[in-house]
Order: C-alpha cells, then sequence, then structure tokens
C-alpha cells in the first residue's frame, strides 16, 4: 500500500510529531532535473520544520540530492545509515550524524536480518551473505542497512513517521528501494512518491 498525502496531512503529521524522523529515500540514478527538485522539497522541509530530523543512506543519485537539501540548511538533523562504517567516507556532511549495521548487538542484527528476509524472501540468500566479502555480501550488507533505517534501533535511531521516495514510477519496487518500500509497508510507516510530494506547496 502506497498512501497519498496533501501537504496540509503531512503537517498535521509533523505537528504530532515535532521531532521526528522523516526517511528520504530512492533511485541510485535520477536526472539532474529531479534531483534538484528533491535537493529543494528536503531544503524546504527543513526550513518549515525546525524540530523535524532526516534519515537517507550514503548512496548516490536521490540520496545524494535529498542530504545535500538538508545539509544547506542544518546537517546537524541530518541522519545517514551507511552498510557499513567507512562507505563513501569522503562523500560526508560535516555535522550530520552517520551510522551504520555495525552498531547492532547480535541479537538487534538477527531481528534486522529477519525482518529483511520476511520482507523480501526472494534475498533470503544474499541476506545470509551479510558481512561476507564479495558482491553478494555487498548485496546483503544494504539490505540490512536499508531494514534498520527503517525499524531503527533502540537508543540510536527511532523510527520514522513517514517516508519520501523518489521511485521509478513504472516499477516502484524494483531494487533495494522496493525492499525499503516494502519494509515501511510491513512497519506501518507512510510512504509518499514524487508524484505526490512534487505537488507540495510548502
Amino acid at each position: 500500500m502506497v498512501w497519498k498525502m496533501t501537504f496540509q496531512e503531512f503537517s498535521t503529521l509533523a505537528e504530532k510529531s515535532p521531532e521526528g524522523v522523516v526517511l528520504l529515500e530512492g533511485r541510485r540514478s535520477i536526472p539532474v532535473h529531479d534531483a534538484a527538485v528533491a535537493e529543494g522539497l528536503a531544503r524546504a522541509l527543513v526550513l518549515k520544520f525546525s524540530r523535524l530530523r532526516f534519515r537517507s543512506g550514503n548512496a548516490t543519485g536521490s540520496d545524494e540530492a535529498f542530504t545535500g537539501g538538508v545539509a544547506m540548511v542544518d546537517p546537524s538533523r541530518l541522519e545517514i545509515v551507511a552498510p557499513y562504517s567507512a562507505h563513501r567516507k569522503n562523500e560526508r556532511h560535516a555535522g550530520a550524524l552517520y551510522t551504520s549495521s555495525e552498531i547492532l548487538t547480535p541479537e538487534q542484527a538477527r531481528d534486522i536480518e529477519a525482518q529483511s528476509i520476511q520482507a523480501s524472501p526472494q534475498n533470503r540468500r544474499i541476506i545470509g551473505m551479510r558481512g561476507k566479502k564479495g558482491p553478494l555480501g555487498a548485496k546483503g550488507d544494504y539490505l540490512v542497512r536499508d531494514t534498520m533505517k527503517v525499524m531503527g534501533v533502540p537508543g540510536h535511531l527511532a523510527k520514522p513517521i513517514c517516508a519520501l521516495f523518489f521511485v521509478n514510477l513504472a516499477d516502484p519496487m524494483e531494487g533495494g528501494t522496493g525492499h525499503t518500500i516494502r519494509v515501511c509497508q510491513r512497519e506501518g510507516v507512510p510512504v509518499i512518491y514524487q508524484d505526490e510530494w512534487s505537488c507540495w506547496k510548502i
């Protein structure tokens, strides 16, 4: 299920959780114009809601555009969850919080892995390779990281109040973005695509 949410509805949600976390996610490859739109949205939200926090991954494309918009205004309200602590160390925003699945206890890691498999059972083998060398291990790290971004980690990361995605509208459930959306749906986190949020008047 994908939620339809007007800006007024988003504002009401933000007012109920003024220090809540908004997940900003999406495709790794987006056109320059769309990247500018995503960056502008993030910047406007940071300016409008002075206490909200914003969470994303550490990837190129949508993540980079969204996080750039947040960092322009207040990088201290930016949370970046990377697949491992050394990921893209040269592409970081000073003042932002960076974390990775390495903070998980063994019990938390097992739970996140189990939740990842439930969201994407077709990737069971890949998720089981998490932490191992090679391309499959890397993919497992990314999927577990994506689950962690949505579920949160007690004492470290709060569960998001909603998630704004930039997707391939013809196939929004593709790849790692689709996995993250499925976790959001399982966790009851409202999901909004760009055909909705790009119409918001902030």
